[in-house]
């Protein structure tokens, strides 16, 4: 394993690079507004209300506003997970592009490929209660299995990360990250898949072009309705640091019956 900076992978020669591809939910919901919009402004039996043609128009021309704010953010630099080469997989640590990179922390890795000894796709079924109420949700991975244990600077890397002073919130509380890099266990990397591109399916295709793949693995989450007092505490820790900081905060807010401001100070106090 290499640590390096952004900018020395530049002039590697990539084959295909993972990238995150958020803005494409918010297309669709541009071009389902539009439908809405037009079909609202057809004569019907008379002259439709201009309000009532308005009001999907202007939703139209905010999330097409956000949409295109978020497309650009899209096209940062920043904005890749996986940069695959000849020789192996460049895996950013860094691939936030809505906060600074942390100066403490390296911006990227290099695993040759001779030191991965299998790649997983994983998937994570999750039913935890949300604000209105049970919230379900899926979550897909990819674990890359190293032959030899990963170096304690990963970790400590991975901390600075999660702890980065321009992730603070108006309160003092960490703002949700994409956290992209997890550790599983001291052989195993992590990758969170959301929103990437190519998708799951496409991206298991090829690696398995180019590396052993191993069976794909499906679990359901914890349940919370019957977890204990310690283990409900122990999970809102791991979204915490996960970069799950909403869900976190409304957990902790419901667990102890307190506000989600109070929540997410104890959380900023206690794990930073």
């Amino acid at each position: 394993m290499q640590f390096i900076n952004d900018s020395s992978i530049t002039d590697a020669p990539v084959v295909q690079t993972f990238k995150n591809a958020s803005w494409r939910s918010l297309a669709w919901v541009v071009l389902i507004m539009a439908v809405i919009t037009a079909y609202v402004a057809i004569p019907k039996s008379g002259p439709t209300n201009p309000v009532l043609i308005a009001v999907p128009a202007m939703a139209t021309l905010f999330f097409a506003g956000l949409g295109l704010w978020h497309f650009n953010r899209c096209r940062n630099q920043r904005n890749w997970l996986v940069k695959a080469t000849e020789l192996g997989l460049y895996i950013n640590l860094q691939p936030n592009v809505h906060v600074p990179p942390a100066a403490e922390a390296a911006l990227a890795i290099f695993l040759p490929s001779e030191s991965i000894a299998s790649i997983t796709r994983v998937q994570e079924y999750r039913r935890i209660p949300g604000r209105h109420g049970e919230f379900k949700n899926s979550f897909t991975y990819f674990d890359i299995c190293l032959h030899e244990a990963l170096h304690d600077e990963l970790l400590i890397a991975l901390a600075h990360i999660r702890r980065n002073p321009a992730r603070r919130g108006v309160v003092g509380y960490r703002k949700d990250l994409f956290g992209g890099v997890r550790l599983e266990d001291q052989y195993t990397i992590r990758l969170v898949w959301d929103w990437m591109t190519p998708r799951e399916l496409a991206a298991e295709a090829w690696f398995a072009q180019r590396y052993t793949m191993g069976e794909t693995k499906k679990f359901s989450g914890p349940g919370w309705g019957k977890m204990t007092g310690p283990e409900k505490d122990a999970y809102i820790d791991t979204l915490w640091e996960w970069g799950e900081v909403q869900d976190a905060i409304h957990l902790k807010s419901l667990k102890d019956t307190i506000s989600e401001r109070r929540a997410a100070i104890e959380l900023a106090d206690r794990l930073g």
